[in-house]
């Protein structure tokens, strides 16, 4: 069997155990106890909740990656994966569970610091301006030579990169200059 498929079968059969526990409770008179002990045990039984530690990781079309780690109290399994139908479940371990989702955007961190321009006529995406130099992911070679004056002029400033449509453009307006030279990285 599946490792994903066992686990989710842990959970669902641990979550019926406990509703289980929690309906026999509900259901004894406090009159069969034998001391306020016994019923303080059971009382702590009937409110525990499960605790797990959630991973959320985010991949944008850039290739930047997110990751955000929070704790969740579980009370109803239901409700928990209803909130993550829209992640894909990558593990699941006692008490770690890791959700990841591809966001069809940019990232804000690539709208907040992106620019594109050029690296030894490498269509290059900076942070911050191309004067800064700091390389964050590298394209295709650009034939300089062909590139009009003002598209050279304006990779050299460096183009902000504020949207999806703005990457998208940038991509292929450039990709007419491209001298097949594929670089990666």
């Amino acid at each position: 069997m599946n490792i994903l498929y066992k686990r989710w079968l842990f959970l669902n059969v641990l979550f019926i155990m406990i509703c289980s526990i929690y309906l026999v409770i509900d259901n004894l008179s406090p009159s069969i106890y034998k001391n306020n002990a016994d019923v303080e045990i059971l009382s702590a039984v009937n409110t525990d909740h499960l605790t797990v530690e959630v991973t959320l990781e985010k991949q944008y079309i850039d290739g930047h990656i997110e990751v955000e780690k929070t704790s969740e109290t579980i009370s109803s399994m239901e409700d928990f994966w209803a909130n993550y139908l829209d992640w894909e479940l990558v593990d699941q371990t006692d008490g770690l569970i890791h959700f990841r989702k591809e966001v069809n955007d940019i990232s804000p961190y690539l709208k907040t610091y992106g620019y594109f321009g050029l690296n030894n006529s490498v269509l290059t995406i900076f942070e911050g301006t191309p004067i800064e130099e700091k390389a964050i992911q590298s394209f295709y070679h650009i034939d300089t030579e062909e590139l009009e004056s003002h598209l050279f002029q304006e990779l050299n400033k460096g183009i902000k990169i504020k949207t999806k449509e703005d990457y998208e453009n940038v991509l292929e307006t450039f990709r007419n200059y491209n001298d097949t030279k594929e670089v990666s990285g």
